[in-house]
């Protein structure tokens, strides 16, 4: 492409980065030229402030491209802001049909791992997300302009001294270079998993969401799809119809969820969950309370005054595993289960509906949430209704004595893939091997996580945890990390980490998940713990969880909460699964911190180690 074609492209203000050109004509812009035009597009097309420090580090990075000498087929690109990912941006990349070069540049004259972990998260979204980016070579390469004679591999990341780095890129170009279409790379289509909250606000702004390439192999399509039939189902034969999916943490449910109540426009429909944080996080990103709504403000509504006006055919009852029994119901002077009462509504206000419950597996964390998918099975058999049931195969057991609904592909009703941590599918079944003490298979599996370009780190300085991804994130201003750690570990506010339910029941959990980066009250500031009541069926970029004395192993084996009751007592499993929750929240990795005192937390320190968990 010419010289001249670029420039017209970029007149027509489509472009994605501040300049793009080809090699040879890039060799030939004057410095200010070149700085006043990454100013202008810069302030044009981004919100993002323009500090003295950024416009610094360009000038480096044109002084050391300058004097590289590269086949004229080659482009080059900078600042190319990753679509959908909130001006996410590497530095340089270097274009040609063969190969996408991702160069990221530090005035530094040391590595460090939060830069190596940048430039591979850059090169691995391109790689699994960028289309026009599929059959090319991504290379992703760590450039050092403060120090010198430095080449060398870290974790599939070339880092180079600038006086070296000719050498490097002959090495890469050492075979034929062919030139590729710039614009259309540049304008190709990105296809990333959004959040919750984001996936949440396309939603409500009726933007079409991205094909997510993740989601698509993990089924959901397919599932929403069984979902839109069984509301046709119900609403044409005027049944009643419960249906469950189970997934593993991080699989999409919420996101399925969410999807069917807005694909289900012309029926009415509501989003529930029983996860209050959820739908305040929610509800704050959305400066709306239409969209999603606590449970127990329908089932108080229900109690108190029959909610006459319900009309909701389509209901999604999200973190259903979390529905109170009856035991923590009486509590509240209530002589029914939140499942029973749930039953009883849709009888008593609707002619036919789909009531969905998602179902996580592995978390229930609170007394009264354990009591599984039983109390839906007994609700719906004192119920007055005969309930047609869509579930997968493995809960039909269950099931056994109603009418299951067997038109569908029940097999999708089971999501068993993460879609939570980018890439890595592996990750919620390596905390599974951890949690149950699988030490073995969860050494096995972690080599191919960590390959695969998922982050998991520990260090007993938390300092450490808190300047690694305050340096990663330095210019990605909407990633998200923080500190979580689990409601019962004792003994931490030493590290100003205060977890105790009277502190953390008062955090403005919309604005510790929503905030910018800059408030006080956001997560990235560093301050303020949540715990697994807040972050379930949330996610971090990037949590930092702060390990306690009520998750302990003794080297063989975790050591039981409550040690004079059964393993499986509930009070241990809402241990474990705590920490189940704990460690699945991160989308480009996590972060332990093991305190350093006391010394029976060493144990948990050299475990973690022993599996494959990197040391900061």
């Amino acid at each position: 492409m010419e010289s001249s074609e670029i420039r017209t492209w970029k007149s027509q203000k489509i472009e994605r980065c501040c300049y793009a050109d080809l090699i040879a004509n890039f060799s030939n812009v004057k410095e200010e030229e070149f700085i006043n035009q990454l100013q202008t597009v810069f302030l044009e097309s981004y919100s993002l402030d323009l500090s003295d420090e950024q416009v610094h580090a360009w000038r480096d990075a044109f002084r050391v491209m300058q004097a590289i000498n590269l086949n004229s087929n080659i482009n080059i690109i900078f600042e190319y802001v990753l679509p959908y990912e909130s001006g996410r941006r590497p530095d340089i990349i270097l274009l040609s049909k063969e190969d996408v070069i991702v160069l990221e540049f530090k005035m530094k004259n040391k590595i460090k791992q939060e830069d190596i972990d940048q430039v591979a998260a850059y090169a691995r979204d391109l790689r699994e997300y960028h289309y026009e980016s599929r059959d090319k070579n991504v290379i992703p390469i760590l450039v050092l302009t403060g120090t010198n004679n430095l080449d060398k591999k870290i974790d599939n990341v070339q880092c180079v001294s600038d006086d070296m780095l000719q050498r490097v890129l002959d090495r890469i170009y050492s075979g034929g270079v062919n030139i590729c279409d710039i614009k259309k790379w540049v304008s190709s289509k990105y296809e990333p998993l959004p959040t919750i909250v984001d996936a949440a606000r396309r939603i409500m702004d009726e933007k079409e969401l991205p094909n997510l390439r993740r989601v698509n192999s993990a089924c959901i399509p397919q599932t929403l799809e069984n979902l839109k039939y069984l509301t046709s189902y119900a609403r044409d034969n005027k049944k009643h119809v419960i249906a469950f999916v189970t997934g593993v943490p991080g699989a999409g449910k919420t996101y399925l969820g969410l999807q069917y109540v807005y694909d289900v426009n012309d029926v009415n429909s509501i989003y529930l969950s029983g996860n209050g944080p959820l739908v305040e996080v929610l509800t704050d990103a959305l400066k709306s309370d239409v969209f999603a709504k606590e449970i127990r403000n329908i089932v108080d509504e229900f109690c108190s005054t029959g909610a006459l006006d319900f009309n909701k055919n389509v209901i999604v009852f999200d973190e259903g595993q979390r529905a109170w029994d009856d035991k923590r119901m009486l509590k509240k002077g209530i002589n029914y289960s939140e499942a029973e009462i749930m039953v009883k509504l849709c009888e008593e206000r609707l002619e036919w509906c789909v009531l969905l419950i998602l179902i996580g597996e592995g978390q229930e964390i609170h007394t009264g949430e354990n009591s599984g998918l039983i109390l839906w099975n007994n609700s719906i058999n004192k119920g007055n209704k005969n309930w047609d049931v869509a579930c997968p195969p493995k809960l039909t057991a269950i099931f056994k004595d109603q009418f299951l609904i067997n038109t569908i592909d029940n097999e999708s009703f089971d999501l068993t893939v993460s879609l939570r941590s980018h890439l890595s599918g592996n990750v919620s079944r390596f905390i599974n091997y951890l949690i149950d003490g699988d030490i073995e298979n969860a050494a096995d599996l972690s080599k191919s996580i960590l390959a695969e370009g998922y982050d998991m780190y520990c260090t007993r300085e938390l300092e450490a945890a808190k300047s690694y991804c305050e340096n990663r994130y330095k210019n990605e201003p909407n990633k998200k990390y923080g500190l979580i750690a689990s409601s019962k570990a004792r003994g931490l506010f030493k590290y100003e980490i205060n977890n105790a339910p009277d502190i953390t029941r008062k955090i403005d959990n919309g604005k510790w998940f929503n905030a910018p980066s800059t408030d006080s009250k956001s997560c990235c500031a560093l301050k303020d713990t949540v715990t697994e009541f807040n972050i379930q069926g949330l996610e971090l970029d990037m949590p930092i969880i702060v390990w306690g004395i009520d998750m302990l192993w003794n080297g063989k084996e975790w050591l039981k909460f409550k040690p004079h009751q059964d393993k499986n007592s509930d009070a241990n499993t809402y241990r474990r699964n705590s920490y189940r929750v704990l460690l699945t929240r991160g989308r480009d990795g996590f972060i332990i911190f093991v305190p350093p005192k006391p010394k029976k937390l060493d144990l948990v320190y050299d475990l973690l180690i022993n599996v494959g968990i990197k040391e900061l």
